[in-house]
């Protein structure tokens, strides 16, 4: 009796420590079996991510595309061609465009392969886009704005409202809140000056005041922008090849005066004269450091002549009878484009400027003397230092006159197809 009841205790033992055993086994089962899920989630929600990230890259070739030009006269929208198949970090992700108006809707579908099943992961990312105009401020800096002068303010008015302007001309009867300010990328100081309208700072850009330094509207901190380089145009507005087209400017470095539109060699600092409603599209290639001696563009408002004038390297210096054209001219009727290798333009003499500057690479300075200069118009460049007394006058309807580079206005994701 005592050696049976000592085999069924051993008997007992056993099995329970089988039973452990397989407890134990299957709890190491399960555990590993639980690892294994979570690093395939894991895994898969990486791969999730990476499928948007590859979308998102779609999404900034497409608006690279959209901004191989980078000046337009038209808002319209454009699209190009469809991209499919392009691989990038072990995925590969496909765009397409379309134009509606002046809406350019790009989308990017990002693909990568789920882990072990090697299913196919997609996200796709839908974003609108929009030209963003070229002169919708008053003065825009892609660095800093330094106001040093006394009695400089800043404000607007529309040269084709004849409520605010006397036909075209501008007066000092109208003073509009519009005159908004701009740095990308910068310092602003205002000193103790007034700026009627809004003040765009970028994410990196600082502010300073003095005790009565103002701004009406409101300060931004979020103006993030950015504006394409200038170089003289090989093709006109309808596309047609204009690279045979240049001649040399008719008269000598006494005077050039023109009376027929087209597209002239500018070789000297000799004054220039523009006929009543006469086109003339400029191309300066010497002297590198340009002073015209005069600029005088006739018509006045009614029937004005037009200068458009690009000049791609050296210094630009206006003033006295070089100021911009006539006072009485509108702002469209003078435009300056300045290329990468402009660096620098100076405005001098207790003269008024009538225009626009769009000189991105070039330090602008402001250096005239009298008790109030007229600036009309708008400049864009890449820092402006004001000396003297100016006063600047946004024009509100050069905000349509040129079109720059397309933003993104809205985001969204989609399902898959």
């Amino acid at each position: 009796m005592k050696k049976l009841r000592f085999h069924r205790e051993k008997g007992s033992v056993l099995l329970a420590t089988m039973i452990f055993v397989l407890a134990i086994a299957a709890y190491m089962v399960n555990y590993l079996l639980l690892v294994q899920n979570s690093n395939q989630n894991t895994a898969r929600a990486q791969r999730w991510n990476s499928a948007l990230a590859l979308a998102e890259a779609g999404i900034e070739e497409g608006l690279a595309n959209l901004n191989t030009a980078a000046i337009s006269t038209s808002s319209n929208a454009i699209s190009f061609p469809a991209i499919s198949g392009r691989s990038l970090n072990g995925g590969f992700y496909s765009v397409s465009c379309s134009a509606a108006g002046v809406v350019s809707t790009i989308t990017a579908t990002g693909v990568v392969s789920a882990p072990i099943s090697g299913q196919s992961i997609a996200r796709v990312v839908q974003v609108t886009a929009q030209r963003q105009a070229l002169f919708s401020k008053g003065i825009i800096s892609m660095t800093y704005i330094d106001m040093q002068g006394n009695s400089i303010a800043s404000d607007s008015w529309n040269s084709q409202d004849n409520s605010q302007s006397y036909y075209g001309h501008y007066t000092n009867s109208y003073s509009g809140t519009n005159g908004d300010v701009a740095a990308v990328d910068g310092y602003v100081n205002i000193g103790n000056q007034t700026i009627s309208g809004d003040l765009y700072l970028g994410p990196n850009s600082t502010f300073a005041a003095g005790p009565n330094g103002e701004v009406s509207g409101t300060i931004y901190k979020d103006w993030n922008m950015q504006f394409g380089s200038v170089s003289v145009p090989v093709v006109d507005a309808a596309g047609n090849d204009i690279t045979g087209l240049w001649t040399p400017a008719p008269g000598t470095s006494a005077g050039h005066a023109f009376t027929n539109s087209g597209y002239y060699i500018i070789s000297d600092n000799g004054p220039i004269t523009v006929t009543n409603g006469i086109k003339v599209i400029l191309d300066v290639r010497n002297p590198t450091d340009y002073k015209p001696t005069g600029l005088n563009i006739m018509g006045g408002t009614t029937n004005a002549g037009t200068v458009i004038m690009y000049q791609t390297t050296g210094t630009l210096t206006l003033g006295g009878g070089s100021a911009g054209g006539a006072i009485n001219n509108r702002p469209e009727n003078f435009q300056f484009f300045g290329g990468t290798n402009l660096t620098k333009i100076t405005f001098s003499g207790s003269s008024d400027f009538v225009g626009v500057i769009y000189a991105p690479q070039a330090d602008l300075k402001l250096d005239g003397g009298g008790s109030a200069n007229n600036v009309m118009g708008s400049f864009l460049v890449k820092s402006l230092t004001m000396n003297g007394h100016y006063r600047i006058h946004y024009d509100t309807s050069l905000l349509g006159l040129y079109w720059g580079f397309f933003v993104a206005g809205t985001w969204q994701e989609l399902s898959p197809p």
